[in-house]
């Protein structure tokens, strides 16, 4: 089955299945979306698509039929593609460069009108250099903690040191 985001879609949450369960009208929804109608209708629960009154299993909604025709695969790639940026000015573009000039994500139309002779790169190529310049810096501050937390440690030894010596000193004074 080749599905594609639109058709794996929740009515009621309007996200990609989680826990797809068919109603007995064959109608699909996320699990959680039906456990919230059942919470509200009780035992019988109005199908959001048809409303055809479908009753919940004495386990609860949990024991509706599962939806075998969407793989976890599957529901993992509708997933993903439904994760990609639509540009803002060019709402059925998607974010696929990077501008370097003014910074930002842009569509492949975006460049040749408002982004014209800008320099760009690869929004995938781009966002690694970012991932990677952060690991790099996450890196030099784990070494940067090191070095307080010893430095923090040291300190506390040397208050103890000199707390000590303070009550040595206090009781040579005294005697």
């Amino acid at each position: 089955m080749a599905a594609t985001q639109d058709n794996m879609t929740c009515a009621v949450c309007t996200k990609v299945y989680t826990s797809p369960r068919f109603l007995p009208c064959h109608h699909t929804f996320c699990l959680e979306c039906l456990e919230e109608l059942a919470k509200r209708n009780g035992d019988t629960i109005p199908c959001p698509t048809c409303r055809a009154p479908a009753t919940v299993p004495p386990g609860g909604v949990c024991d509706l039929q599962v939806n075998f025709y969407f793989t976890e695969e599957a529901l993992e790639e509708a997933r993903s593609e439904g994760s990609l940026s639509v540009c803002p000015v060019h709402t059925k573009k998607c974010l696929v460069l990077y501008c370097t000039q003014c910074h930002q994500a842009i569509c492949t139309r975006c460049k040749l009108t408002k982004h014209e002779g800008h320099v760009t790169e690869d929004l995938a190529d781009a966002a690694a250099r970012c991932k990677q310049t952060i690991e790099h810096e996450l890196s030099r501050l784990d070494v940067s903690i090191g070095i307080l937390e010893w430095k923090t440690q040291c300190f506390r030894e040397n208050k103890k040191y000199l707390e000590e010596k303070q009550v040595a000193l206090t009781k040579q004074v005294g005697h």
